[in-house]
């Protein structure tokens, strides 16, 4: 006589359900139903990729770039390495920071800090331009923050620096917004002295010349998509 069950009794054996739980009605033919409780399975996954952490202290930045720890303090100390200062007292080091320095200094960058994303603040209130701008700076890397209130963006940038600054100084609901001294008081901070600082706007010449002065990197006219990809290093 053959037995009915036999396929799936061989698949538990073989491991295919890991149980399973039959009822039978009683009639002239003989149903089965049965349900899979459980099927248990392997999966394969993708390896955990870990990030480095967000401030670093000398001592790991030295070991990355496989120099004396006096050596990273005297980077600080000169100016070279930005750093910022914990409520306790002790130097701290942005990852993205160190980063920076072993590009600018032609250094090979650490695998520790490979996958570090170099981070953008952008003041827009148009909302087509910002998704533009945020996914031409995504493809070059970036980690993107937009912000329609310039005082909003501001105090992001003193609280968590970035390495680019974007601003539209003439975008809706910035009137009253006196730009050359916010940025000149960006450039006197020294955890925001470092960060680069790109004008997109249409304004006139002495009003230019003032955010240069000021500590601007360069004014780039509203729309001239080529000169601001060019200014984004």
């Amino acid at each position: 006589m053959i037995d009915p069950f036999l396929d799936e009794r061989n698949d538990i054996r073989q491991g295919e359900p890991a149980a399973m739980e039959f009822h039978s009605m009683a009639g002239k033919t003989a149903c089965v139903v049965w349900e899979v409780v459980t099927l248990e399975r392997t999966e394969q996954k993708d390896p955990v990729v870990e990030q480095p952490p967000r401030l670093l202290r000398l001592a790991q930045v030295a070991a990355m770039l496989q120099v004396h720890p006096k050596t990273v303090y005297y980077w600080v100390r000169t100016g070279r390495l930005n750093a910022l200062t914990s409520p306790g007292g002790l130097l701290r080091v942005r990852a993205e920071d160190a980063r920076a320095l072993c590009q600018s200094a032609g250094m090979p960058v650490p695998a520790e800090l490979a996958t570090v994303k170099r981070r953008v603040h952008v003041v827009e209130t148009d909302k087509t331009v910002s998704r533009s701008l945020v996914r031409n700076l995504k493809a070059k890397g970036f980690d993107v923050r937009t912000f329609e209130d310039p005082y909003e963006a501001l105090i992001a940038t003193a609280k968590e620096p970035p390495e680019l600054l974007i601003v539209d100084v003439r975008a809706e609901g910035t009137a009253g917004f006196e730009s050359s001294r916010a940025i000149a008081a960006l450039r006197r901070d020294d955890t925001t002295k470092r960060t680069r600082v790109l004008v997109w706007s249409d304004i006139e010449a002495n009003e230019q010349n003032a955010l240069l002065e000021a500590g601007v990197e360069a004014v780039i006219p509203r729309g001239d998509a080529a000169a601001l990809t060019k200014a984004v290093k």
